[in-house]
């Protein structure tokens, strides 16, 4: 039997040769697929290396996500003004009126909800909120900061252009019930 594989083998052997390709017997060497795999083991860690420096998390601050959510904001109270005509009322639920309508009373034509969802800063403090006195001011809106106390040094406020909404978006702006097809908005 084996001078029979062995005639075999040098016979596939000169076949290839003869072919110019690789002996058959090397796909059924074990050692062959070992090999293939440290190669492709390789070439996968050195492609995740090379997309893990490329995708690298940028770390962002408390900061810059409290400042995010102050323009957020401040954008939504401009467009609360836009519609209703005032900036939301303390009296009736002041920031929470962005989110759901604060009554007919309070704001005939709310088109919201203008954010959906209230949160707080980074460090688990509400924003502080208060419309203006008069006509022709800036509502007040800021966080606390990093010492959780209002009015000192540390307070983050918005950038105030953000409280205007501008003609791109006045101009278009649809009602949620119209932009979701097969939504209704039940306003209380």
């Amino acid at each position: 039997m084996r001078k029979i594989d062995a005639i075999w083998y040098e016979n596939e052997q000169k076949k290839a040769e003869l072919h110019g390709a690789l002996p058959p017997s090397m796909f059924r060497n074990p050692k062959f697929y070992f090999g293939m795999m440290i190669i492709m083991a390789v070439i996968a860690l050195s492609l995740f290396h090379a997309t893990d420096k490329a995708v690298e998390r940028k770390i962002v601050s408390a900061e810059m996500r409290t400042f995010k959510n102050l323009d957020v904001l401040a954008q939504a109270i401009g467009r609360y003004h836009f519609h209703v005509g005032r900036y939301p009322n303390p009296r009736y639920g002041g920031l929470a009126a962005l989110v759901r309508d604060p009554g007919e009373k309070a704001a005939e034509n709310w088109k919201g909800p203008y954010i959906s969802l209230l949160c707080k800063d980074a460090w688990g403090v509400p924003f502080i909120y208060a419309p203006p006195k008069t006509d022709g001011e800036m509502p007040t809106l800021f966080s606390c900061g990093p010492d959780k106390l209002p009015n000192t040094a540390d307070d983050l406020k918005p950038d105030p252009i953000r409280f205007e909404p501008g003609t791109d978006w006045t101009n278009g702006w649809v009602a949620a019930e119209e932009r979701i097809p097969g939504v209704k908005i039940i306003r209380r």
